[in-house]
């Protein structure tokens, strides 16, 4: 109210209120100046950050793919032949060479043969050697020696029968008739009385040995043993001084083992002389005794025979003998037979063509059959020598033993070689694995940049933060195609996983080193548009700063770079993203990307 009413008491302005207006005036004048320019270089800037200049740099060329380690070689190790597995030589995990023996089959079935077929070789090659040196010189004289035989038979039937011949015919038949004679006429008496004396004797000699040795002899014995000791004690001490001497040197060596040889044979001749002084006290043995008396029983026997005569089956076959003597006298005096010069005729031929024969040696056609024959044998034996030698299960190549399916005693069969580790039953022994590579796809553009024997890094999702190293080792002449994209498989090597880390299965990212660019040009891939068909990038320098499009050809694509072969200079910049209304219709393909930029699928430049 105080104001007011000052207000209304004073007509007019006061200086104070007019410059306070002034004042106000002024500073809201400036904060629309400051707030316009500061908006203006907020957009300008803002502006500025849209656009990239256009570069020159060296870029290098890394494909990167997702890859799998896997083995360059895996089989399942099996026997050629079915059977039993004998032993297993080695583990999972252990680490083989080619050649090495991994297992052993029972091949006891194939031991006999073996021996069977060498026994064979060994007759076939025999039988040859001799039909190729011949018969020998003992069979070539047997066989001349029996055809001369032969020939004289024949030439003695041809010329009869000699006077000799008919002489010595006669005297046998005169031999058996003497004897026939003897015995119709029973024995003679002195046949008797020696068969008697004989007897008397025998039993002299059973009553020796019942009444024992007589004092005498055993006396007698006893003095030769006493000869024999004292023999003995002088040639024990005739060696006794000999060594003496011989040590002195007074006598050779000779002289001593003289006397040791003398000192010998003294003492043989002391234990025969115990031997027989004892034999003669202790008196016949029983047994002595028993063939005595059988002894004496023969004799008695003998002289009962001699005197009874004659048996009448002893007289018959005594004329018997006689008449076939005289049938001999007969024929000898009749001379040779027609056919018996015949039969003697045919033998003679029959023993020169069997001299001929052994004269002549083997046909060449019975040597073919025999050479033949040893080679049949030899391949027999070597069929055989390879089944045993297929049962040492050998590794066709270096490697791990991955898996082991049998066990000692385990009947397995063959497989295929080229099966499946994962398909593999109880029919194979083991698997086994070569050393491990890299298997990745490369997608179809970047196929042309990879080379055998480019370098490559390897990282596995295992082992976060290692890296090894690889070169590439097999292209595949054939792409696979996965869900319309075309890539290629790419083998790597793996060069300094020396302690095995990796292991077949895992998940790898392969990073191809296919090179560098030299000096190129590059844009932002963000900045690569299309327009009317055509590919490029927009640049400032239209009307008002509007985006202008300018075409290029791009090249290889990098990260988030990509080449420019031509259509920039290279001190151009281009946009990346445009400001508010700027912004030009852009006509992007449906399909197919733009050009010089990768389509997507297994493998990505960086």
């Amino acid at each position: 109210m105080y104001f007011l009413k000052q207000f209304q008491i004073k007509k007019g302005p006061t200086p104070w209120l007019i410059g306070f207006l002034t004042v106000g005036l002024l500073a809201g004048v400036g904060y629309t100046a400051y707030s316009q320019l500061t908006v203006q270089s907020k957009r300008e800037s803002r502006r500025k950050e849209k656009t990239v200049a256009v570069e020159r740099v060296n870029l290098p060329i890394a494909i990167s793919a997702n890859g799998t380690i896997v083995p360059e070689r895996s089989v399942n190790v099996s026997p050629k032949t079915s059977g039993v597995l004998k032993s297993l030589l080695v583990k999972e995990g252990d680490t083989v060479q080619t050649g090495q023996i991994l297992a052993q089959m029972d091949d006891s079935n194939l031991q006999g043969q073996l021996i069977q077929n060498r026994g064979q070789l060994a007759s076939a090659e025999a039988n040859l050697q001799k039909l190729l040196n011949g018969n020998r010189v003992e069979d070539i004289a047997g066989a001349k020696a029996q055809l001369a035989e032969q020939q004289a038979s024949l030439e003695k039937l041809l010329n009869g029968n000699r006077v000799q011949d008919i002489a010595a015919a006669q005297a046998q038949v005169t031999e058996q008739q003497a004897t026939l004679q003897k015995l119709l006429n029973g024995s003679r008496s002195q046949d008797i009385a020696a068969a008697k004396a004989q007897l008397a004797e025998q039993k002299a000699t059973l009553q020796k040995l019942l009444k024992g040795n007589r004092p005498e002899d055993i006396a007698q014995a006893s003095a030769k043993l006493r000869d024999a000791e004292y023999a003995k004690k002088q040639a024990e001490e005739d060696f006794q001084r000999n060594q003496e001497l011989y040590r002195d040197g007074a006598i050779a060596l000779q002289i001593v083992n003289t006397s040791r040889t003398a000192r010998d044979r003294a003492q043989t001749q002391v234990r025969q002389a115990q031997q027989a002084v004892a034999l003669l006290r202790s008196g016949a043995r029983s047994e002595d005794i028993a063939a005595g008396r059988a002894a004496v029983e023969q004799k008695q026997q003998a002289l009962a025979l001699i005197q009874a005569g004659a048996r009448p089956e002893e007289i018959a076959a005594g004329r018997a003998a006689v008449e076939q003597k005289r049938q001999t006298l007969a024929g000898v005096r009749s001379g040779a037979r027609s056919e018996d010069i015949a039969a003697s005729e045919a033998a003679v031929e029959q023993k020169q063509q069997a001299l001929a024969l052994i004269q002549a040696g083997a046909r060449p056609e019975e040597i073919a059959i025999a050479r033949a024959q040893v080679l049949s044998a030899k391949g027999s034996l070597q069929t055989v020598q390879a089944l045993i030698n297929d049962t040492r299960i050998r590794a066709p190549f270096s490697g791990t033993v991955t898996r082991k399916y049998a066990d000692p005693g385990a009947f397995v069969t063959p497989t295929t070689a080229g099966s499946a580790v994962s398909s593999a039953t109880s029919s194979s022994i083991l698997s086994l694995a070569s050393k491990n590579q890299v298997v990745a796809n490369v997608a179809e553009s970047n196929i042309a940049q990879i080379r055998l024997g480019l370098n490559a890094s390897i990282q596995a999702d295992a082992f976060a933060g290692k890296t090894f190293t690889g070169k590439v080792n097999q292209i595949s002449p054939q792409s696979i195609v996965q869900q319309n994209v075309t890539s290629f498989e790419v083998k790597t090597s793996i060069v300094n996983d020396n302690k095995k880390m990796l292991r077949s299965g895992m998940n790898v990212n392969v990073e191809f080193k296919a090179g560098e660019l030299k000096d190129v040009l590059v844009v932002p891939t963000a900045a690569i548009v299309r327009q009317r068909k055509e590919t490029g990038v927009f640049v400032p320098g239209g009307e008002d700063g509007k985006p202008v499009f300018m075409p290029i050809k791009t090249g290889m694509t990098v990260d988030d770079r990509t080449e420019v072969r031509s259509g920039l200079k290279g001190n151009e910049k281009v946009f990346i993203s445009f400001p508010p209304g700027l912004r030009p219709k852009s006509q992007t393909p449906s399909s197919g990307g733009i050009p010089g930029l990768q389509p997507g699928g297994g493998s990505r430049l960086r």
